[in-house]
């Protein structure tokens, strides 16, 4: 009796611990699913826009010719400006916090220019043009009993023509 106790017991905690894990990754593919559309919806945005109209803060020498300025740009509202040394520069970096299906995301949506080495960087560059074309970057994030999660999109844009 003893015996039979114990291996019903230990039968309904099996159980149970498969639901839980089970219930657990439904959640959590339900939160990947909402962070993949809110990606998607941003950088399908950001593919919408004019090449000169996706938010950079200036055209990568100094000048503010191109693009807008991160308040006035609806692709970047509010971003703000730093500077890589891997090929990027002056990009604009817009946070925002949504809440879609009760779960509770950052998305982050990131515009620089890169100078591709394929025709030289900076001086070297063939066409004396470094900005070859934009790289456009959306992340979003989300927290799980796991920890922080996340989703990454990342497109190119390209100038029509030779580059900017």
């Amino acid at each position: 009796m003893v015996v039979g106790a114990a291996l019903l017991v230990t039968i309904f905690v099996g159980f149970f611990g498969v639901l839980q894990l089970g219930t657990r990754l439904a959640t959590d593919n339900k939160s990947r699913t909402g962070a993949l559309a809110l990606a998607s919806e941003r950088m399908e945005f950001l593919r919408s826009l004019d090449y000169d109209d996706i938010g950079t803060l200036s055209d990568g020498d100094g000048n503010n010719g191109h693009g807008n300025d991160p308040g006035d740009d609806p692709s970047n509202p509010g971003g703000g400006a730093g500077v890589n040394s891997d090929g990027f520069t002056l990009f604009s970096t817009y946070f925002e916090d949504i809440t879609l299906n009760n779960v509770n995301y950052t998305r982050r949506t990131m515009v620089a220019y890169y100078d591709d080495p394929a025709d030289g960087t900076g001086g070297q560059d063939e066409n004396n043009k470094k900005n070859d074309y934009k790289v456009m970057q959306v992340s979003v994030y989300w927290s799980n009993p796991n920890g922080e999660r996340k989703v990454v999109l990342v497109s190119n844009a390209a100038p029509i023509g030779i580059e900017e």
